[in-house]
């Protein structure tokens, strides 16, 4: 899967090898979709006007 770069320019990678090294990188990151929701607190005052 690992290429050596020889010639010093870009190469393709394979949709395959992209996915694998995806999945590699977030294996060890928690699931987003079981974050909890946070609650915002937002206040709706309005400042004071100048005079």
């Amino acid at each position: 899967m690992a290429r050596e770069l020889t010639t010093g320019k870009a190469q393709a990678v394979t949709p395959e090898d992209f996915n694998a090294r995806v999945k590699r990188l977030l294996a060890d990151k928690p699931d987003p979709r079981k974050a909890e929701t946070t609650r915002k607190n937002f206040k709706t005052t309005k400042p004071a006007p100048r005079v």
